[in-house]
């Protein structure tokens, strides 16, 4: 029997089992073993111990320099969370190793939490598991997915024209993979999308979808598509069947795990299937380890969290979105919600 020997994957499973072992999980996998304090980066700490040693119930410790406590959740996705954390653990551990994930009710009964508490956990741990921002190079397929389910009796349109959500995919090849939800697919966000997410020096290929054209002579590696329409899905090393390959992973987790998903979280979710697609090439231990790391970078960015307002503030420059036109004082009358709007630059308005 082959047997996965990864030291990071059977901390995990311990700490899934005894608070005081998942604290030192996390303990190790953000300080390695030198702690520092989270508010002014000394590396003068200690822990606050009892008189005879133990640790106190809040595992905390105290900065020698800015004589303020803190502890492992302290600037984490687990900052104001009363959840234990071996409850973290097991729901990174799962939503990590899974092909295409754990649902809220599965992690529910599992750990014995509520069902709010479990969309809570992965609520967060999904926001915390966003891309590094590095640009995709080489040869780079692009193509769009609809999800929203099966076409109702007498409909048979199964895409573009229906109430399905539009979401569009871009993968380097054997590289990393970026999804983005759209509100429509026009030229203009697929070119912002494109230059956000790709270098312009690629090779692009897509299909034969008109608003594609328009972005293919901004590319300088040269621009190929692969004729649907006609039937033609392969041409020589010219084809999207790598993308599609990606998309029917997020199908099949709609489908089969999550059954059901809102146009308000799906950036979150596409943030999940997104970083299991690019650390494939790594074990369970190892993507276990990363998605820990990569949720303490993000965790700035999650509302009431490291500082961060439940209601950011609105950014200085233009008093508009650029997309919806909407001012800021229709923002904090309308409070629209975050996925109302597709411009990116002004998202941070729309709490």
């Amino acid at each position: 029997m082959i047997k996965n020997t990864s030291p990071i994957l059977s901390a995990p499973r311990a700490a899934t089992l005894n608070e005081t072992a998942a604290v030192e999980f996390l303990e190790q996998q953000r300080w390695s073993g030198a702690p520092a304090c989270p508010r002014c980066g000394a590396v003068e700490v200690y822990k606050m111990t009892a008189v005879d040693g133990a640790r106190n119930k809040d595992y905390r410790w105290r900065c020698k320099g800015c004589k303020q406590m803190f502890t492992v959740r302290t600037g984490t996705i687990f900052e104001e969370s009363r959840l234990p954390l071996r409850v973290w653990v097991y729901a990174f551990w799962k939503a990590c190793s899974s092909k295409k994930g754990i649902s809220a009710l599965q992690l529910a009964r599992e750990m014995e939490i509520t069902h709010k508490s479990a969309l809570f956990v992965l609520r967060r741990i999904r926001h915390g598991l966003s891309h590094d921002g590095s640009k995709l190079t080489g040869t780079v397929e692009a193509d769009e997915v609809y999800l929203g389910g099966k076409p109702r009796k007498g409909t048979s349109k199964h895409g573009r024209g229906t109430s399905k959500i539009p979401v569009v995919g871009m993968v380097e090849r054997d590289g990393d993979v970026r999804f983005r939800m759209m509100e429509r697919l026009t030229s203009d966000r697929l070119g912002e999308m494109l230059a956000e997410n790709a270098d312009l020096t690629c090779r692009l290929i897509t299909d034969d979808y008109s608003a594609y054209r328009p972005i293919g002579k901004n590319v300088t590696g040269g621009y190929e598509v692969v004729k649907h329409s006609t039937g033609e899905y392969v041409r020589g090393g010219v084809h999207s069947n790598t993308i599609e390959g990606v998309f029917s992973l997020i199908r099949r987790g709609v489908m089969g795990t999550f059954h059901s998903v809102s146009r308000k979280h799906l950036p979150n979710y596409l943030n999940e299937f997104e970083f299991r697609c690019n650390t494939r090439k790594l074990d369970d231990g190892q993507r276990v380890a990363r998605g820990d790391s990569a949720s303490g970078r993000q965790a700035a960015g999650v509302p009431g969290i490291g500082g961060q307002p439940a209601v950011p503030p609105a950014a200085e420059g233009p008093t508009g979105c650029t997309v919806c036109g909407v001012d800021d004082d229709e923002r904090s009358t309308a409070r629209l919600r975050l996925g109302d709007c597709e411009d990116w630059v002004f998202r941070r308005h729309h709490a």
